[in-house]
């Protein structure tokens, strides 16, 4: 499992482990949970509300996860301490982009190099199902996200006004990709 955090002196039960997978709709109520605090925390950064996806019935929520779209990154198998979704482009002529969105990790992991963990482990899926570029947006007041995805390769293109309003006030996304094929 990548990558691994070992004391100076471990035992076999002292090792932390984290790794990224397709999340199912058996993980509805975890996926649910760490979506909410996302949500909660950071509304300008997410098209859906915190009010939204409490009112969404839980057959809703699965039915999104057996789309196989979602990833969630796992502390010890079990613990959701991430999530992101990595949504292919179905038509032909774009069908070499690809998308990621809705990307958090969770409050007591930031700083951690868990998302960094989490960006390596997408950006290789990506990769690995052909894609030559990856994009997504981004809020543009959200300083630390930016940095991060520049950090990380991406590439600003554009802006879009007002993509979400909060409270009535206008929110604007930054575009940005990465290109994938050198």
């Amino acid at each position: 499992m990548w990558p691994r955090r070992v004391p100076a002196r471990a035992t076999r039960s002292d090792l932390v482990t984290i790794h990224l997978r397709v999340l199912t709709p058996a993980d509805q109520p975890k996926w649910r949970a760490l979506r909410l605090e996302a949500l909660e925390r950071n509304p300008a950064a997410f098209l859906t509300t915190a009010e939204e996806q409490r009112n969404r019935p839980a057959s809703e929520d699965r039915a999104q996860l057996a789309l196989g779209n979602w990833r969630g990154l796992f502390l010890n198998e079990d613990v959701l301490i991430g999530l992101a979704a990595l949504i292919p482009f179905r038509h032909l002529a774009a069908a070499h982009r690809i998308e990621m969105g809705a990307v958090y990790v969770a409050e007591g992991h930031q700083g951690s190099g868990a998302g960094q963990a989490m960006m390596d482990a997408l950006l290789k899926e990506a990769q690995t199902r052909g894609a030559l570029q990856i994009e997504l947006s981004v809020a543009a007041n959200n300083a630390r996200a930016l940095r991060f995805y520049e950090r990380n390769g991406f590439k600003r293109f554009g802006v879009q006004p007002r993509a979400i309003l909060v409270e009535g006030v206008g929110q604007d996304d930054v575009f940005m990709v990465r290109m994938l094929d050198g």
